[in-house]
């Protein structure tokens, strides 16, 4: 047996027969019924009445396979479907809208046993891309095979259609962001488009007051104000009346967030003032050895200090998404607060997490006074979150390193060249007439002759940066402009990591200003979004973070 997130990742796809072909557009899936699958839990039943208090299975029935389904285009996990227990012929009929961009041989089924010790495989389906192509529904019965090509027991089939629809039939893509109250953001989401709200962009956590950054000029004729990330978050803490819930990978309690001035409390002794307040203080963040509890509130250090600076993006929502913020965390919570084993049988009262309905100023906001058509500096914003049932329960503890920069451009690369081919032009045009990729450069002092050592190659890219005395700065920023109207900004890269569902656990927001879109003033927009700011600070501007 093996982790979810591991088993399954056998691709019935690598047959040789099988072509890899671009999957671009959406796939409409529905998992029906599997039947005839094998018991998978011979071992349990064997353990008896030990495991039977673990997994609560009824006095004296026997317990079966826990089957469930999770879909694979190219190994990433697009869906899945919820387990049923104790059932070798279950029933899902659950239907999925995913969109697809992948490069792949086969959509692949893969059934699952759920168990106490993680997941174990029983077998597999798959759908030729091939056979896709064309568009058509393709539905039936097919036979639950294991990874040698083998039957995974006696009559074991899973019912199952599949249709691919190219995106040039998507209409929804052809235009962008349309004007009016119909444009219904990101479809099949977990949380909707909220109309209305307030959100303010933030080039890194802290900008510098001495005009280091350019004046740009807005469509409405204001000149772009650049935030100051850290001395918000200080304000929004300190003025907190109820609560401040935080996430994420570690907690640098002894940080300062302001830093000029009137240099306010530490991160952690403001957080420890708040909480002796009656504000309820709660972190979710990565199980860290070095975790420590500080007057009840889960704290996180990080034993290295404060990191080299990075350049970030960072967002802050004002209005009615702020709620879906919220409800994520509070599902995180509840989730990772979870009894497991033994600790189940003992009596819980999770009432950490406050009832929101029962605080009368934070339960009676009106949305309708957020999204007002005549404010031409509303958003309107929607919460994306890469979560499943199974990364829901808490941040991964060895997250392994994500495919590489490199072969990432280089399947980008190759994509494009191979349209290139089918087209004709692969000898006309390049790859890179239509993809190029850029980063920061910080230009070094120059060197003395003495400090210079070793040969110089013409052909080699370190030698190449020596002699322009120009280094990558590196940016840590998960952030997208589309179109000059359409930001996204969030925890999420854009990798398979951060985006599959089940590996990273990831939340970013989508937005835009309904009076700066393209269909809105049919030119190019001039809002907040188009004008982010891309002139780097110069690292001895950066402030230590």
């Amino acid at each position: 047996m093996s982790p979810d997130d591991e088993d399954g990742r056998t691709d019935a796809s690598s047959a040789p027969s099988l072509r890899a072909v671009l999957l671009h557009g959406s796939l409409d899936i529905l998992i029906h019924e599997a039947r005839n699958l094998p018991n998978k839990d011979i071992l349990s039943n064997t353990m008896g009445g030990l495991l039977k208090s673990c997994t609560s299975a009824p006095e004296g029935a026997a317990s079966t396979s826990d089957p469930y389904v999770t879909v694979l285009v190219a190994s990433a996990t697009v869906a899945r479907t919820y387990v049923i227990q104790d059932d070798e012929n279950p029933r899902w009929a659950q239907h999925f809208l995913v969109p697809v961009a992948h490069e792949a041989a086969a959509v692949n089924f893969v059934v699952k046993d759920s168990d106490v010790f993680g997941a174990e495989l029983i077998g597999s389906v798959a759908i030729p891309s091939e056979s896709l192509q064309s568009g058509d529904r393709v539905e039936g019965v097919y036979p639950v095979l294991e990874p040698n090509g083998k039957p995974c027991a006696p009559g074991a089939v899973l019912r199952l259609s599949v249709q691919y629809v190219p995106v040039a039939r998507l209409t929804m893509y052809h235009h962008g962001v349309t004007p009016g109250p119909d444009f219904p953001g990101v479809p099949n989401t977990y949380f909707p488009l909220r109309r209305g709200g307030r959100v303010t962009l933030y080039q890194d956590a802290h900008v510098p007051a001495d005009g280091c950054l350019p004046e740009i000029r807005l469509g409405n004729g204001t000149n772009y104000r650049h935030g100051q990330c850290w001395h918000d978050v200080y304000d929004a803490m300190s003025q907190a009346r109820s609560l401040i819930y935080i996430t994420g990978w570690s907690v640098f309690h002894t940080i300062h967030l302001v830093r000029d001035g009137d240099k306010g409390r530490s991160l952690g002794d403001l957080l420890k003032k708040k909480s002796k307040e009656g504000v309820r203080v709660l972190l979710l963040v990565w199980d860290d050895p070095t975790s420590r509890s500080v007057l009840g509130i889960q704290m996180v250090t990080d034993d290295r200090g404060p990191r080299e600076p990075w350049h970030d993006l960072h967002s802050k929502i004002d209005g009615p998404a702020a709620f879906d913020v919220l409800k994520n965390f509070e599902e995180r919570w509840l989730k990772a607060s979870k009894r497991t084993g033994a600790k189940k049988l003992t009596k819980s009262c999770n009432d950490t997490l406050l009832w929101i309905e029962k605080i009368p100023e934070i339960a009676a906001i009106d949305d309708e006074i957020y999204s007002s058509d005549s404010d031409p500096e509303r958003w309107d914003i929607q919460i994306f979150r890469s979560i499943d049932s199974n990364s829901v329960k808490g941040f991964p503890k060895d997250p392994r390193e994500a495919t590489s920069k490199k072969k990432t451009m280089q399947m980008m690369y190759e994509i494009i060249y191979r349209a290139l081919q089918e087209m004709g032009l692969d000898g006309k045009y390049e790859p890179q007439d239509y993809l190029n990729f850029f980063c920061l450069g910080n230009r070094e002092a120059e060197e003395t002759p003495n400090t210079s050592t070793g040969s110089f190659s013409a052909s080699n890219p370190q030698d190449q940066s020596r002699k322009n005395r120009r280094f990558m700065v590196y940016v840590h920023s998960k952030g997208m402009i589309v179109d000059d109207e359409y930001v996204i900004i969030g925890s999420a890269n854009i990798n398979q990591r951060s985006m599959e569902g089940t590996r990273d656990t990831e939340i970013a927001m989508g937005a835009y200003q309904p009076h700066y879109t393209w269909a809105n003033m049919l030119s190019a927009p001039r809002g907040q979004a188009t004008n982010q700011p891309t002139k780097s600070i110069p690292e001895s501007q950066l402030q230590k973070s």
